[in-house]
């Protein structure tokens, strides 16, 4: 689909599907227009175009508060196959010709699809861009972030579908956007920004859970419901991932306990004591956490800094394992909030943590209950 201009006061569309590129002496631009010729010219800035083929790449458009910076730029690389799948980087490197990627291999080559992506892509400007003589990319997309991948590289991945590797780029700050809704840095993350600046890669894996297949995931990562900007209401929506995987396990486990009991396997008070086990919120926390594969030092800060809150309000917790901390966290926000009013600060960086526990929980999930969306 292309660009296309609503016109207000008659109320029609007009479809820019004509683009073309001019270079002049001191001008390099883009015409993108209608057959009528009606249509805007967009300058292109890098020193070097390409005669590359943008019908072999598929873009995608991201948003990221925390990586905005002209140096964020990255090598997209997929799990299983050693081979790059692509690159991502603001949207800032192609208004500029400072820093034209010598170093990076075929980087100059993408910047020049990407003009040509984004000047055909599905999206409605504004009509007061007619009026300029020139106008630059940003005018159009503000200050997004650009993916572009190799068409040939995606089909060696099985089944690539870029809903499947949503929560991969999330947990790198990257939000995949249709531009409706404006993304807001809401934690603070100098750390976060300085692990991902050491390398010059992102790497993406396939999410076992899959998110779009599930009505409430798909709204808290698609249709960025988890965008708010209070922590509580983040955190509350993040744990109801957690009681998903809670009623689904529950519910595994009491027909296992059926079953083993049906076979004689189960004397009668074993399977009383399982039955009642398998209801058992705390439990059923730690068995949804045991199985999960979760980066160590990911989870040794949370403990710190829940260790910090409990101490700050002189509490006590006597269940101390990690699946305890998370659980001990949803009953202080459930039940005792009131005690938590002046320590906002803690809470946020809690809510960090727990939402980067929960994205891990997802991409490596090994519980397999995915089967129904919540109602």
């Amino acid at each position: 689909m292309p660009l296309r201009l609503n016109r207000s006061e008659s109320e029609t569309e007009i479809l820019l599907n004509n683009l073309h590129f001019f270079k002049e002496e001191s001008l390099k631009y883009f015409r993108v227009s209608n057959s009528e010729d009606l249509g805007i010219n967009v300058k292109y800035i890098p020193t070097t175009d390409s005669n590359w083929d943008e019908n072999k790449f598929e873009l995608f458009i991201f948003e990221n508060p925390y990586l905005t910076a002209e140096n964020d730029v990255f090598e997209i690389y997929e799990y299983t196959i050693s081979e790059r799948l692509g690159w991502i980087f603001p949207l800032t490197i192609l208004e500029s010709n400072e820093n034209d990627f010598i170093d990076y291999k075929n980087l100059n080559n993408y910047k020049f699809i990407a003009y040509k992506k984004l000047l055909s892509h599905n999206l409605n400007i504004s009509e007061e861009l007619f009026n300029q003589e020139f106008v630059k990319l940003s005018d159009i997309y503000g200050d997004k972030v650009i993916c572009l991948l190799s068409k040939e590289t995606i089909k060696k991945i099985d089944d690539f579908k870029i809903e499947n590797y949503i929560l991969s780029f999330y947990k790198n700050g990257y939000l995949l956007t249709d531009g409706k809704i404006e993304i807001k840095a809401f934690y603070e993350h100098p750390e976060f920004t300085r692990e991902i600046r050491k390398n010059s890669r992102i790497k993406i894996k396939k999410s076992k859970f899959p998110i779009d297949s599930n009505a409430f995931t798909k709204s808290l990562f698609i249709e960025h419901i988890l965008q708010s900007e209070n922590y509580l209401v983040r955190f509350i929506l993040l744990y109801q991932i957690i009681e998903h995987f809670m009623e689904e396990l529950s519910e595994q486990q009491y027909n296992e306990h059926i079953e083993d009991y049906k076979k004689k396997q189960l004397g009668k008070n074993d399977f009383r004591e399982l039955i009642n086990r398998s209801s058992t919120e705390r439990d059923l926390v730690k068995s949804i956490f045991e199985a999960a594969v979760l980066n160590g030092n990911l989870k040794s800060d949370f403990i710190s800094e829940v260790d910090f809150l409990y101490k700050e309000i002189g509490k006590i917790s006597k269940r101390n394992s990690f699946s305890d901390k998370i659980y001990n966290i949803r009953n202080l926000v459930t039940h005792s909030l009131r005690d938590l009013t002046y320590k906002a600060e803690s809470l946020k960086k809690i809510t960090e943590l727990f939402e980067r526990i929960i994205i891990e929980l997802l991409i490596n999930n090994t519980l397999s209950l995915e089967k129904n969306s919540p109602n």
